[in-house]
């Protein structure tokens, strides 16, 4: 299934940060489908990496972030696999959707 759209974002337990667009039925994309899409062994490695913090530092029964500089590095992770995939897939664009930094107040943060 060839995507034009795609959005990468955690959700808790989820199998990959890398959703289809709602119009497809917004659906989580398995380690099968980041195979299909082509992505190389490092960034497919480094977004279930990222998936695998989320899980670690912002989990479930907590519903926040264990610490400040999670929440920072997590934000930083985000806007750099965003770039790779979209070098490493120039036909698909891709939304970064940081649902969980947004709820951080913005001071924390340094972006």
């Amino acid at each position: 299934m060839p995507f034009e759209r795609l959005r990468l974002m955690s959700d808790y337990l989820a199998p990959t940060p890398v959703w289809a667009p709602a119009d497809l039925g917004g659906f989580v994309l398995s380690i099968t489908h980041l195979d299909d899409l082509g992505l190389d062994e490092t960034l497919r490695t480094g977004l279930l990496r990222w998936q695998a913090y989320f899980d670690e530092h912002h989990p479930v029964d907590l519903c926040g972030w264990d610490s400040p500089m999670s929440c920072t590095r997590y934000a930083g992770e985000g806007f750099r696999l965003q770039q790779e995939l979209t070098d490493a897939l120039p036909g698909v664009r891709f939304d970064l959707d940081l649902w969980p930094v947004r709820a951080v107040d913005q001071d924390v943060l340094s972006l």
